[in-house]
């Protein structure tokens, strides 16, 4: 769920087209994909801010899994680099005790963070997969090939990000 005082999230079915993400400006667009992620059954926390140590949306899904989520809102011909990458690698374990990342961007990757990404166990949302995602409505978890019981079976997700924080 969004932290209390920020802006409402849109309820029901959401969709944003990637004009309308280019648009926003960085905190929007992290409250736009939390709001996708709460769309498709996962418990989703907007923690965005200075020194959040690479985590803008802190997830926990059907599965129990923490999933840490960056979010980089950059001009469509901008690319997220190894060393954002690198960042969330060695943070969203330790700090966040996630089991694995995301970084969503409205750009693209460079070759070197398409190779270490996935090495590390973080997914990559290039421009292209966010538009099945915002747009045309897929889960994210479907497009990443990510299982989840929860999310197959269209169940809600199974509480706050604080709430299984403790869970061991």
């Amino acid at each position: 769920m969004a932290r209390a005082g920020r802006s409402a999230l849109a309820a029901g079915p959401v969709r944003y087209s990637l004009a309308h993400l280019d648009s926003l400006d960085p905190t929007a667009f992290e409250l736009a994909v939390c709001s996708l992620l709460c769309r498709d059954g996962l418990t989703a926390q907007h923690v965005g801010r200075a020194g959040d140590k690479g985590a803008d949306v802190l997830v926990v899904d059907g599965s129990r899994r923490r999933v840490v989520v960056q979010c980089k809102r950059l001009r469509p011909d901008r690319r997220v680099g190894d060393q954002d990458v690198q960042r969330v690698n060695g943070t969203y374990r330790h700090d966040h005790g996630a089991e694995f990342a995301v970084i969503v961007t409205t750009g693209g990757f460079t070759a070197s963070a398409r190779v270490s990404g996935p090495r590390y166990g973080i997914h990559l949302v290039d421009r292209d997969v966010l538009e099945r995602w915002a747009d045309l409505g897929e889960p994210l978890y479907r497009i990443l090939r990510i299982p989840d019981e929860w999310v197959r079976s269209g169940k809600r997700g199974p509480g706050s990000w604080r709430a299984k924080k403790s869970l061991g």
